[in-house]
């Protein structure tokens, strides 16, 4: 029998399908010995590691929110101190007004001196005291700048407080226990255009003094003055019978 051509394409054909089939499956043989399984004791391992991943996970989630809770702690603490240092602040504001309204600060500000001096002229009769500054001359002053709303006073340097005492002995005038001599400069924390109108209103003192009076009188503004602290005994101030202003009778 003739063999025809086709014949021989054919079983060139199949021949080489059967090489790659054979090839195909020896490859995947390989393949499949080449990839070695996990055993038991590697799987309990691996899950292991994973139980141990999320216990990790879950306690990191857990300080996280430890965290939060700190922090909103720590906000309200320095909320609470930030209240606490307003009240104190608020508190020590108080306390420097008491002290500087008792006259244990010293004051700077704007006020009003008024200087009382003896007259320069002496008469040659009449009365000798109608020429000459008394504690009572002092004392109406003071207590006129007191009334204006002056914030305190001072008398040749010397602060007054609610125990001070203005009296005479002899020619000199004695404030706060010290002696001091004319010309007697008092000196008022203030509004000066205030001090100046209750001084000179019709009446009042200044011009009582102009008129029953020999003594030089002189008011001058000041933008700008300093008081000195009170330097006596500050434990007599805080006794419950103080007055504001002794007056010797």
């Amino acid at each position: 029998m003739k063999i025809r051509r086709i014949h021989v394409y054919l079983t060139l054909v199949l021949l080489a399908f059967g090489f790659i089939v054979s090839y195909s499956v020896q490859f995947t043989k390989s393949i499949s010995t080449s990839t070695t399984p996990y055993t038991d004791s590697q799987w309990e391992k691996k899950q292991k590691l994973q139980e141990k991943i999320l216990e990790e996970q879950i306690q990191v989630q857990k300080l996280e929110e430890q965290l939060q809770k700190i922090k909103h702690r720590v906000s309200e603490i320095e909320r609470k101190m930030g209240e606490q240092e307003d009240q104190a602040r608020e508190v020590l504001e108080q306390l420097d007004e008491v002290r500087m309204w008792a006259g244990l600060l010293p004051v700077t500000g704007k006020g009003l001196m008024v200087v009382l001096n003896d007259s320069k002229t002496l008469p040659e009769s009449g009365n000798m005291n109608d020429y000459i500054v008394h504690e009572e001359q002092i004392r109406q002053v003071v207590n006129e700048m007191f009334s204006a709303g002056a914030e305190a006073i001072s008398i040749n340097g010397q602060r007054l407080t609610s125990i001070s005492a203005i009296r005479c002995v002899g020619p000199t005038v004695l404030v706060n226990e010290v002696k001091i001599v004319p010309p007697f400069e008092i000196s008022g924390i203030g509004d000066p255009d205030i001090l100046v109108t209750a001084l000179e209103m019709p009446g009042g003192v200044i011009q009582n003094f102009k008129d029953w009076t020999n003594i030089e009188v002189k008011l001058e503004k000041k933008e700008k003055m300093d008081l000195p602290a009170y330097t006596g005994d500050s434990q007599k101030l805080f006794r419950s019978d103080n007055s504001v202003m002794k007056e010797d009778s």
